[in-house]
């Protein structure tokens, strides 16, 4: 309103002033309902006598007829404005303050969004009305009016309570009823009961409201990530000066749900075994227990949002939370000293604030589970433009708001000390995010023995000494074991002594023909006798155990001890090389390009007790790997890389990861094989460009269809 010449607008006809529920100041406060929109307007007694008042005349003959009928109130010509540029944003006037009609065209250009963002809002979220339930309501209330007797509220009750009773007697008969879902028949009767559910619900707010004299205009199918849900317009009831009658159409649903609910559990007592039971079981129990999660979080605008608004006594509690939400948050971050919006007392303020942030992190993971299952649900070019208008609009649109009205008063933030101080904190941050001081990377890895040598004895025997203890460094050559066996002794004997009777038996021989055939034989025994002497011979010197390589002794067995018998399968103890250790390392494939083969690594093992181990690099795989052969090192046994098992058994990684070798410094005298994280040194990024190789391996990998 630029000129006091200008006509104030001319109200629309159909608006209407009802009676509200009194302020938190306790003063009268008046609806303005908009029956187009069908939405509802608070006003204070002030703004109702200036409407009630209003005409199409100049604010200077406006400000002049209110004065003399009011000279107690302190109103100026910005009062008119502010109360002219609501009436105009909220499209409550027959013609725009500037009086050319033009404007309301513009003004709907300038707010309607483009047609791919209502696409996409719609795709989230839109309505189907079916019918105007008042005719239908009217005429079954009579049949409903029992169900608001407080009597009849104490019989459900008591059915329900006898009920439990009878199924905690069988209870294991109770959780088994579930399995008849199952079966073909029971998933019909498990979607036909659903469906009945569902309109009993949303018959239970409009029988409420109808009940409390609230219209209901509408009944119909709301669409919620193209999953279709029953809605009923009760907005109505915003004009009942009751918080406990508007409380009561909120629960309306929950309500009719219990009643149905305690009705089911008594009956399923009764009813035989079959798919009605595994009905009456779900309507009980499932459905029942599902209803209260989702209608019943105030984050969303269900059964429990304005429930919570209607006991609170908070009309918009949502937008009133968000906007006291913006305002502390800039009071906080900014210095910015401005006056409580609302003017509510401090612990409606806290409640309301508590609401908003608590909304504002549920909403931040809903947005993004819903892009995610978009994502993979949708094909890919759709489920990915899908997941990038969602995180777009509904998770850095409002920052982008915010920063857009920060940029506006721009003089006045920058006066602030706090101001100052969160420019400086968000100046270090974005160095933070920019600056490549990222230089290393972790991986699971996995170290072991060059060289493992396991010990076991070749014959079986005796012990007569143990040389070395656990831990002990032993060079090749070094005696272990001395063992002794009376059995290759015994052999040992015997042998010697065929020899020596096949020796005389040589010498016994005469020249004749006879006796050189038999010499033949003799000779050959005598020499078969000397090779299984010296196979007994070897067999007995192996009976001494020693150091094949340099390493270090472990695994002996504490139970060993000078003449134990032992068998061939005892191992005896390991022995690990004092040569460089090998490493096993799984990066992933966004570290591949950064990874320098060469390079020094540290491998901090699993075990706590352990020390860490450091290296150099040596080889690094030119494709990524296909199948975890390293079991470790997934999460099949606890390890960290994921992996999913074929049909064949073999461990298929979730993420591409590549296979990475290195040595560690030489005598480190490892025992075993260990598993750990190993840190590399590698190209410096900043997390900024972390985020953009992501994003963009992203696109490409999607991109591919």
């Amino acid at each position: 309103m630029t000129s006091t010449s200008v006509l104030l607008p001319e109200l629309r006809k159909e608006l209407t002033l009802l009676p509200a529920p009194k302020g938190d100041d306790g003063r009268p406060r008046w609806f303005l309902f908009d029956p187009v929109k069908n939405a509802f307007h608070v006003l204070t007694r002030q703004a109702v006598e200036i409407l009630r008042q209003w005409r199409a005349e100049t604010p200077k003959a406006a400000l002049l007829r209110l004065r003399q009928k009011h000279p107690d109130w302190h109103i100026d010509e910005a009062h008119l404005k502010d109360i002219t540029a609501f009436l105009y944003q909220q499209n409550l006037t027959v013609t725009p303050p500037s009086g050319h009609a033009d404007v309301f065209s513009r003004q709907d250009k300038k707010t309607r969004k483009p047609i791919l963002d209502r696409v996409m809002q719609s795709s989230l979220f839109f309505r189907i009305p079916i019918f105007s339930p008042h005719k239908f309501l009217s005429a079954t209330s009579p049949f409903t009016a029992v169900f608001f007797r407080t009597h009849s509220w104490l019989f459900i009750a008591l059915l329900g309570v006898i009920g439990v009773l009878f199924t905690a007697r069988q209870w294991d008969e109770f959780l088994a009823t579930f399995i008849y879902f199952f079966t073909p028949e029971g998933l019909v009767f498990y979607v036909l009961a659903l469906t009945v559910i569902k309109v009993l619900h949303e018959l239970g707010h409009a029988y409420t409201a109808h009940h409390f004299g609230a219209r209901v205009p509408i009944m119909g199918v709301a669409f919620l990530l193209l999953f279709p849900v029953l809605y009923t317009d009760t907005t109505d009831a915003w004009r009942l000066p009751s918080r406990r009658e508007r409380a009561l159409i909120d629960a309306g649903g929950l309500l009719a749900e219990f009643a149905i609910a305690c009705a089911a559990i008594f009956l399923w007592s009764f009813l035989p075994d079959g798919p009605a039971r595994s009905v009456a079981f779900f309507t009980a129990t499932t459905s029942w227990g599902l209803s209260l999660i989702v209608n019943l979080n105030p984050c969303m605008r269900f059964d429990g949002y304005y429930l919570l608004s209607d006991v609170c006594g908070f009309q918009n509690m949502q937008d009133s939370g968000f906007a006291l939400g913006r305002w502390k948050m800039r009071k906080l971050l900014w210095g910015l000293d401005r006056p409580n919006p609302l003017g509510m007392a401090r612990r409606k303020t806290r409640i309301l604030l508590t609401y908003a942030y608590a909304t504002w992190v549920y909403r931040f993971f809903l947005f993004i589970a819903i892009g995610s299952l978009a994502y993979n649900l949708l094909p890919k070019p759709f489920g990915l433009v899908f997941f990038g208008f969602v995180i777009s609009t509904f998770l850095f649109g409002p920052i982008l708001r915010e920063l857009k009205h920060l940029r506006g008063i721009g003089r006045v933030l920058f006066a602030a000390p706090r101001a100052r101080l969160t420019l400086i904190v968000g100046g270090f941050s974005l160095l933070w995010f920019f600056i490549p001081w990222q230089n290393s990377i972790t991986a699971p890895a996995l170290i072991q023995p060059t060289v493992r040598t396991d010990i076991y004895p070749l014959t079986a025997a005796y012990i007569e000494h143990i040389h070395v203890r656990n831990g002990e460094k032993v060079g090749k050559g070094d005696k272990l074991f001395t063992l002794s066996s009376e059995r290759l002794t015994f052999r040992r004997d015997q042998s010697r002594e065929r020899l020596s009777l096949l020796k005389a038996h040589l010498n016994r021989q005469a020249a004749t023909l006879k006796t050189r055939r038999e010499e033949l034989t003799l000779r050959e025994d005598y020499a078969a006798e000397l090779l299984r002497l010296g196979a007994i011979d070897t067999d007995i010197e192996n009976l001494m155990i020693y150091a094949q390589h340099d390493g270090v002794v472990s695994g002996l067995n504490g139970a060993l001890h000078p003449k134990r018998y032992i068998k061939t399968s005892d191992r005896l103890l390991r022995l690990s090389s004092a040569k460089a250790e090998k490493l096993i390392a799984l990066p992933k494939e966004e570290h591949v390009g950064r990874i320098v083969t060469d390079s020094r690594f540290v491998f901090i093992s699993s075990d706590a007790s352990a020390r860490k181990m450091m290296g150099r690099l040596t080889a690094l795989a030119p494709t990524s790997e296909n199948v975890i052969k390293d079991r470790i090192l997934t999460s099949v046994v606890g390890g960290a890389v994921a992996v999913n098992t074929d049909a064949q058994g073999q461990l298929i990684p979730h993420i591409p990861v590549f296979r990475l070798h290195g040595e560690t410094d030489k005598g480190l005298y490892l025992n075993k094989a260990q598993r750990g994280v190993v840190t590399l040194k590698a190209k410096p990024q900043s997390p900024a460009s972390k985020l953009w190789r992501s994003v963009m391996r992203v696109l490409i990998r999607e991109a591919d269809f």
